[in-house]
């Protein structure tokens, strides 16, 4: 609620009742100073202030869409082509849960068609959904419902899905622990008994292979996707400027992968 209307109309009124000799002077004048304030000043003020906050709200909400949106269409197109179950479930979405009109749907459609059909590598939608909603810890955890829940439309979990999934997690600053209970709600399976979440995760799923694998089995794999996405190979290929930018981005990200098990294997045990 506003004041600064009813004071300084107040104020206002005790000179001018003063000035005009009303009975009691300056309580009347501060009295229907105060009314007229409210009246006049204090409740358009509010009115304002209402749909300022109003503006903003919806202004947030559309953004929290679009990125859901974007990282869906990334971890739906991830395993192959979007299936019937996949774009069921985010008509639901769309429908029951933010309750979208045809304009808003029509609109919500075409970033999801964007996301699906861009070069852009998932990383970057997410760090793009981090940095606008990294405060609001809620949002975050809501995120990652609605990726798992688009990973466990089509019945099952794919293992390019559970690489983005964990990637998702390790941008969001989202724990082992934290990830697994998640799991466990989509795909009926206790939480493993594990220790809490380990930076290296990610790490381990962008080369396809898991903590367990000896050195020369990650290193077979390393060199596998080396091979794939080497830049050189890429632009021998042929390829747009777009996809020998995403193929130099994965690249760095396998090299980054693959150095950061190899330091951690030659650290003493117990050592950071």
């Amino acid at each position: 609620m506003q004041l600064r209307g009813k004071i300084w109309a107040g104020i206002a009124g005790i000179f001018i009742g003063d000035l005009l000799g009303l009975p009691l002077g300056g309580l009347t004048g501060f009295i229907v100073g105060s009314i007229l304030g409210h009246f006049f000043i204090d409740v358009p003020g509010e009115r304002n202030e209402e749909a300022s906050e109003y503006r903003e709200y919806k202004l947030r909400q559309g953004k929290f869409i679009f990125h859901v949106m974007a990282l869906c269409a990334k971890i739906a197109k991830v395993d192959g082509a979007v299936n019937r179950n996949e774009l069921n479930f985010m008509e639901r979405l769309m429908r029951q849960q933010f309750r979208l009109n045809d304009q808003g749907r029509a609109d919500a459609i075409r970033i999801w068609n964007n996301a699906k059909n861009s070069e852009e590598p998932f990383d970057r939608y997410a760090r793009a959904f981090f940095d606008a909603f990294g405060q609001e810890r809620y949002q975050i955890l809501n995120m990652m419902d609605m990726l798992f829940a688009m990973a466990a439309s089509d019945g099952g979990l794919h293992p390019k899905e559970e690489e983005l999934l964990l990637r998702a997690a390790h941008t969001f600053r989202i724990s082992r622990m934290q990830y697994d209970r998640i799991k466990s709600r989509f795909y009926n399976v206790p939480p493993p008994k594990q220790a809490a979440y380990t930076a290296m995760d990610p790490y381990y799923a962008l080369l396809g292979a898991i903590p367990s694998d000896s050195m020369t089995v990650i290193k077979q794999k390393y060199r596998t996707l080396a091979m794939k996405w080497h830049p050189d190979k890429i632009t021998a290929s042929g390829a747009s400027p777009d996809a020998l930018r995403h193929a130099k981005e994965k690249f760095q990200q396998i090299n980054e992968a693959y150095e950061r098990i190899s330091e951690a294997r030659q650290r003493p045990a117990g050592k950071p």
